[in-house]
């Protein structure tokens, strides 16, 4: 509960970034596609992927993680302006890191990595067989302001060493954000593979949240997060603030029978971005603004 509350207290903290005149409503999507090769993922992505992008063309933004073995049927199908890929294409050995930002807003810059960490080759979820990491694009918004959106895929496995694995990768995302978006705005998403019910998971989340000042950008009901591994996080920055409309799970990704798209939910999340010197207009919980610790 503790828990709970402390990032409950982080949506809910002072509206600094009230509602504000000239403000641009943010849509974003995070969905980990399954995109294996069609005879590990036992379905059929090539038929699934092309209807995920469709429906992918209603949001500014979406994170997309498992984009293996179909890139080049994302790229065919790409509803939005700008594609970024991360860690590269995957070889004979490595799956790549899966990892693909699309974008309705101009990207005017990109970072990526690999962790460099992971735990299992064969069993424990075999994570080793991809090069998991993270993505960083800086994205200009229509109404003036930059938003920081970071995209990853976190080990997977229930294990004690997967959970290690977990906690080091959170550090190093954690250690590039302060690095690259020290008071910027900043948008945090993807398959964190941390199970909201899970006591081990949660304190890993919150802490890596608190870290950053990040809060949940996504409202659902607490019964809807009892399996949940699926994350938007996001704050506000010293120039861009935002503030939460609406979230929860995109309940259209499913194909012409009503089966699901993905082996996981789509998240989505509303939010209004505004200049934090724009004048004031009706006012509106805030998300919290960014933190201030530095790297050294």
């Amino acid at each position: 509960m503790r828990a709970r509350r402390s990032i409950a207290a982080l949506l809910l903290a002072a509206a600094l970034c009230a509602g504000r005149a000239g403000a641009f409503e943010l849509s974003l999507l995070t969905y980990n596609v399954h995109g294996l090769p069609s005879w590990v993922a036992r379905d059929d992505p090539p038929a699934r992927i092309p209807q995920i992008l469709d429906k992918a063309r209603a949001y500014d933004v979406v994170l997309l993680q498992e984009d293996f073995a179909h890139h080049a049927l994302v790229v065919a199908h790409n509803p939005l302006r700008f594609l970024l890929r991360g860690n590269g294409a995957p070889s004979a050995l490595f799956q790549g890191a899966g990892l693909t930002i699309l974008s309705q807003l101009e990207a005017i810059a990109s970072e990526r990595a690999s962790y460099g960490v992971c735990s299992g080759w064969l069993g424990a979820a075999n994570d080793c067989l991809a090069r998991k990491g993270w993505m960083h694009a800086r994205l200009r918004l229509p109404e003036g302001g930059e938003l920081d959106v970071w995209n990853t895929h976190l080990d997977a496995g229930r294990g004690d060493t997967d959970r290690d694995a977990r906690r080091v990768q959170l550090g190093r995302l954690a250690a590039a954000i302060e690095r690259h978006s020290a008071g910027r705005a900043v948008v945090a998403g993807g398959d964190l593979n941390l199970e909201w019910s899970d006591p081990a998971d949660r304190a890993l989340l919150d802490a890596f949240a608190q870290r950053l000042g990040l809060a949940t950008a996504v409202r659902t009901q607490p019964a809807e997060w009892d399996d949940q591994v699926d994350y938007l996080l996001a704050r506000s920055g010293d120039a861009l603030c935002l503030a939460p409309l609406a979230g929860g799970k995109d309940e259209r990704l499913l194909d012409a029978a009503g089966r699901a798209l993905s082996d996981h939910p789509g998240l989505y999340a509303r939010m209004r971005a505004t200049r934090c010197d724009a004048p004031l207009a009706a006012p509106s919980a805030a998300l919290p603004p960014s933190a201030r610790k530095e790297t050294p």
